[in-house]
């Protein structure tokens, strides 16, 4: 038996971390402000920041170990719209108003992984190919209008450099965690910049802007990769689609029993 943590094991510790967490930004509030409840703390944005990262990180080793990549990026491109759809027929029942003030668009990107993961497996795909000299004027421009399409989907394309980082490095986990670390480093700095020169005027604290900004947590990831044996672990139908299940059905969940709270 190897040691460490394989893939499954690594989702099932992740996926409660992204449940507190989508309940700390999807519901924690509505809850605060219809049913008087405590507000939930800012830190656990941090907490639950290696939680993409990871995904990612899984990602990309699934796609050197993947039979097809068109099925994994067709899997994943399908699973964006089942759940864009879905988010869109739960806003048009309880607030049809929505969409006078924002594009059915925003459902593409907003708490929408799988919308990140395709984009970051296409991206990757493409430098893979450039790499390996295969056509490499078309996937230089497919690789361009990625990283255009990112920049225009809420901005995903602050998210590149974890992929670039991931897939650049694969197969030498101390680089990769090096890069992570200067990446996250990077995001701090920002976040202090942002603190420095305009929260004074809003007194917005430094906690308050490192739980906003809470992305330069992402080197939390770090010790996930670093247990990671390599191996995928139990191999069922439930263990392959658990997470394309779960992600959905509990991001509609919290999105419904928000809409529930705010009518009551």
């Amino acid at each position: 038996m190897e040691r460490g943590l394989d893939a499954y094991k690594l989702k099932l510790i992740a996926i409660p971390f992204m449940l507190l967490d989508h309940i700390y930004s999807i519901f924690s509030y509505a809850a605060y402000d219809n049913l008087n409840w405590p507000l939930m703390p800012g830190w656990i944005s941090l907490i639950t920041r290696f939680v993409w990262p990871l995904f990612i990180y899984l990602m990309i080793d699934g796609f050197y170990h993947t039979r097809s990549r068109i099925k994994y990026l067709l899997r994943l491109v399908t699973a964006a719209l089942i759940m864009f759809a879905g988010t869109t027929i739960i806003y048009q029942f309880f607030d049809k108003t929505y969409f006078t003030k924002y594009s059915y668009m925003t459902f593409l990107v907003d708490y929408n992984i799988f919308t990140l993961l395709a984009l970051m497996f296409a991206f990757i795909w493409c430098l893979d190919n450039i790499k390996r000299k295969n056509h490499i004027i078309i996937n230089v421009l497919l690789a361009i209008v990625i990283a255009f399409a990112s920049l225009l989907a809420g901005g995903l394309i602050v998210f590149l450099p974890m992929p670039i980082i991931m897939w650049a490095f694969y197969g030498r986990k101390n680089k990769q965690c090096i890069g992570i670390f200067i990446y996250s480093l990077l995001l701090f700095i920002m976040a202090l910049q942002t603190h420095f020169t305009i929260d004074a005027e809003m007194g917005v604290s430094l906690y308050d802007r490192l739980c906003m900004d809470c992305e330069w947590a992402v080197f939390t990831v770090i010790p996930f990769i670093l247990a990671y044996n390599g191996e995928r672990g139990k191999n069922t139908k439930f263990t392959k689609y658990l997470f394309y299940v779960f992600f959905p059905l509990h991001i509609w969940i919290l999105i419904i029993a928000s809409f529930i709270i705010e009518k009551l």
